[in-house]
């Protein structure tokens, strides 16, 4: 009976890596109020373009021993001939100078060396099988499992994949919003360098008017009536010399504050100018502020989003990695088993061209023995016939076989 088997040439990929997987990169996000950095750790699982390990039974037929029973298709030995012929063309020179030296030497054994020699032989010959089949059934075990654990290994992979696309769309709607900030920044700061033009403006004004404010000491009204009284006295009343200097000292100074109060009354009025002018590009910078913080909100989502999905993915590719290495480790606990099957072929190749060699010799044997007792019936028919003696069929046959009786045709 032969057994189909194929040497195991299972590689793991060195790598776990998935394909076209997107992974989270450090940024920091534009809005004012919240920012917002990707922290999910980066590993290059990534996309997996190596290939995968492949289990296989044998093609090479491997056939057992004579003891036993069941019928070998013609098939399966011309398969098995085909095999041990591909397997012995690697070093066929050798292989044949090898196998002629073994004809030279078994010419000259005797029947019962032969005769033990193929008993040997056959004896390895049946060991080798043996351990090669075992061989092929301890691999197929470990094909049983390391496919389990591909496949475990591939489905998370796949999960990896496709949660990871979720990952993205967060990605490019926050990086979206975060293009939204950075444009409403940017026409927010064109407004607040306007108006804090206005405002350097304001302040200057305000400085003079309370330098003016710091003259005068008081209201306008108030300064003119006080003006108006002592002008009065001053023109009106009969009033001594030293009297009348001081009231026209007093009316010099509130003359001056009158002065200084128009002036701060006139620079008050153009800062309320300035300031009622300039009121709409305050109300549109908080406007912008208020929408930028909004979008800052949504930008956050996103990105938070985002992190957990990487925080699953990063879960996910631990424990695919976790399956891959036990996997690769698997492979390499077999290696050395799997080294074991091209030498087993080879030997069992040359081991049967060896014996054919020695069964060759013992059919010479038997051939020489068979033609002896051939001989000596003859003669003993010869005898008998010559005395008129009773033949038997297998004197007769002797006979024929030798030519001495002849039937005719006629």
């Amino acid at each position: 009976m032969t057994e189909e088997n194929t040497t195991y040439t299972e590689n793991p990929e060195t790598e776990n890596v998935l394909e076209a997987e997107m992974m989270p990169e450090t940024e920091t996000a534009q809005p004012e109020e919240t920012e917002n950095t990707e922290v999910a750790a980066e590993t290059e699982n990534t996309v997996e373009t190596a290939t995968e390990p492949e289990t296989a039974e044998g093609q090479d037929a491997v056939t057992e021993t004579a003891a036993e029973t069941k019928p070998v298709e013609v098939d399966e030995i011309a398969a098995e001939e085909k095999a041990e012929e591909e397997i012995l063309k690697e070093n066929p020179e050798a292989v044949e100078k090898r196998l002629e030296e073994l004809k030279a030497e078994v010419a000259n054994m005797t029947e019962q060396e032969a005769k033990n020699k193929s008993n040997q032989l056959r004896n390895v010959l049946e060991r080798d099988e043996k351990t090669l089949k075992a061989i092929f059934r301890e691999l197929k075990n470990h094909r049983t499992d390391g496919d389990d654990l591909k496949t475990k290994r591939d489905e998370l992979n796949a999960q990896v994949r496709e949660i990871s696309k979720t990952a993205q769309e967060s990605r490019s709607k926050r990086d979206e919003v975060n293009q939204r900030i950075a444009a409403l920044k940017a026409e927010r700061s064109e407004e607040m360098g306007k108006t804090k033009s206005k405002s350097d403006e304001i302040n200057q004004l305000k400085t003079k008017r309370d330098e003016y404010n710091k003259i005068s000491k008081g209201t306008y009204d108030i300064l003119m009536k006080n003006y108006s009284e002592n002008l009065r006295k001053f023109l009106e009343d009969d009033i001594n010399l030293d009297h009348e200097k001081n009231l026209f000292e007093r009316l010099t100074d509130l003359t001056e504050r009158v002065k200084a109060t128009k002036e701060a009354n006139e620079l008050h009025g153009k800062i309320q100018e300035i300031y009622n002018e300039n009121k709409g590009m305050y109300t549109k910078s908080d406007e912008l502020s208020a929408e930028i913080r909004q979008l800052s909100e949504e930008s956050q989502k996103y990105h938070v989003e985002m992190i957990e999905v990487f925080r699953k993915v990063d879960e996910l590719r631990k424990e695919a990695d976790g399956y891959h290495r036990r996997l690769t480790e698997r492979y390499a606990l077999i290696k050395p088993t799997t080294a074991k099957i091209d030498p087993l072929k080879k030997n069992i190749a040359i081991t049967r061209r060896e014996l054919d060699i020695y069964l060759d010799r013992m059919k010479d044997f038997q051939n020489e023995r068979d033609e002896k007792r051939v001989d000596k019936i003859h003669n003993s028919a010869k005898e008998k016939l010559k005395s008129n003696g009773r033949l038997s069929l297998e004197d007769l046959g002797a006979l024929i076989e030798k030519g001495d009786i002849e039937f005719n045709k006629e």
